[in-house]
């Protein structure tokens, strides 16, 4: 009986002390819409990330990822995340796109906070459409000369106070802050086609580093990009595979 009455007992602790370092799975409840009054196609997926954008000067880290079959919109889904790796002193946002048969079809442009310093932990996006590829730019879509600044760096959005800009002139003059340095020169884009010179000038000013990694994150896939699609405010850069590398926003004037 007693060896019976010990084995329980510590059956009993064990289970507590493996209850007790069981990381509690919480959920985030996401709206996503767009204003446009289209239906989406038979395979549309929607996707929701929560990320970790802490760092003002870097890409977001993904903290949790999830797709669900997406018929109609709105629509409000339920996100997980593990509560162990949610620091109070961090900022969190999501994030959502649709997909169909490969391609983004919509995507949240904007940073929508949760879960720490006073925001809610819920969330409310509304999704902008994306452009379709095309082997052109659209008609009276120019991308000179206007100031554009950078949101997202391979498929990562970046939060940043003073984000890289990129100007571009009517003869492909163009002027780069990438973080930390200011770079010119001329580059070449037309019909769609966008391409970097090799060398161009520019500062060599020591960089703190989270800002020299954005700087040099922002260059390479500046670096990659081959093709570029506006829509409307929007502009996206993309390489010989058609992946957007970099992700722009039109400045206010």
């Amino acid at each position: 009986m007693r060896k019976t009455g010990l084995a329980a007992a510590l059956s009993v602790a064990m289970l507590t002390t493996v209850s007790a370092g069981v990381a509690e799975t919480m959920h985030i409840e996401t709206t996503v819409t767009y204003r446009e009054r289209i239906a989406l196609p038979p395979d549309a997926i929607l996707e929701v990330e929560l990320l970790d954008t802490s760092l003002a000067d870097a890409p977001s880290i993904r903290m949790s990822s999830q797709r669900f079959k997406l018929d109609a919109v709105p629509r409000t889904v339920a996100i997980g995340y593990d509560t162990d790796l949610i620091d109070e002193r961090f900022t969190y946002t999501v994030a959502a796109k649709v997909i169909s048969d490969g391609r983004v079809l919509f995507r949240s442009t904007t940073a929508t906070p949760v879960l720490t310093r006073d925001a809610p932990r819920s969330a409310e996006l509304v999704l902008e459409m994306m452009p379709k590829k095309t082997s052109s730019n659209p008609s009276g879509q120019s991308i000179f000369g206007i100031a554009w600044a950078v949101y997202e760096i391979a498929g990562r959005m970046l939060v940043a106070e003073d984000p890289p800009t990129l100007a571009i002139d009517q003869d492909g003059k163009f002027g780069l802050y990438g973080g930390c340095n200011r770079y010119t020169g001329t580059l070449a884009a037309s019909g769609g086609v966008f391409s970097m010179p090799d060398n161009f000038a520019g500062t060599m000013m020591a960089c703190p580093g989270a800002r020299e990694k954005l700087e040099r994150d922002t260059l390479e896939a500046l670096g990659a990009a081959t093709g570029y699609q506006r829509s409307g405010s929007n502009l996206a850069l993309t390489n010989d595979a058609g992946v957007t590398v970099l992700r722009f926003r039109e400045m206010p004037e």
